[in-house]
């Protein structure tokens, strides 16, 4: 660390070793291709884009650590830092596996933060209020705040109260999505096509 609190690490060594140990045995051949084309990168954000971007992001993420010293990462009654922590909590008799990037302290509160490398900040915050409950049932703590962490934001989104999400209102939408999924009820999602992997089998989408 210098004296101006920037800290310095060989982000792309550090990059190299994670993306070895994460593609161990995996074909990337054939590995979809998101984002749209630029100058920079005619072919969009394929291995290319990620083997640049991915160290500056790394490193972008540890001067907002860096520059923001009141957010500590909180750790369980464990004693485990809540960094990927996997939980599976139960939903309307439905065990829901999730893992939370983030959960920090701040000043007093709790805030579980979720990384996200996407263009848009989402607009929906369920996936937060997953979360929150999920610490509730698991650790029997209260989680009052969430955010996501946008790396090409470098930064975090607005805190969101998650107050309004309650487990009566996760048993209902994981108990109805359970009775659909069991009667082969599957409804298109045309909202988020650019996501999904199987438009090129839906009659529904123009994103082939």
């Amino acid at each position: 660390m210098n004296k101006f609190g920037k800290v310095y690490i060989d982000t792309l060594d550090y990059w190299a070793r994670a993306w070895a140990k994460e593609s161990e045995g995996v074909d990337l051949t054939f590995a979809r291709v998101g984002g749209r084309t630029s100058k920079a990168f005619p072919n969009r954000e394929n291995v290319d884009f990620w083997q640049q971007t991915g160290p500056e992001w790394v490193q972008s993420y540890i001067d907002w650590r860096v520059a923001n010293t009141d957010w500590k990462i909180w750790y369980t009654p464990e004693g485990a830092p809540a960094i990927e922590l996997g939980l599976t909590p139960i939903f309307a008799g439905v065990p829901v596996k999730m893992v939370l990037d983030r959960v920090f302290e701040v000043n007093g509160d709790l805030v579980v933060v979720d990384l996200k490398t996407s263009q848009q900040t989402p607009t929906s915050t369920l996936q937060l209020g997953f979360y929150k409950l999920g610490l509730k049932q698991i650790f029997d703590i209260d989680v009052k705040y969430g955010a996501y962490w946008m790396a090409r934001q470098e930064g975090t989104s607005a805190l969101v109260d998650l107050s309004s999400y309650t487990e009566e209102k996760l048993e209902y939408l994981v108990g109805s999505f359970d009775k659909a999924r069991k009667a082969g009820i599957f409804i298109p999602n045309t909202n988020n096509c650019n996501r999904c992997g199987l438009t090129e089998h839906c009659q529904f989408t123009s994103k082939k």
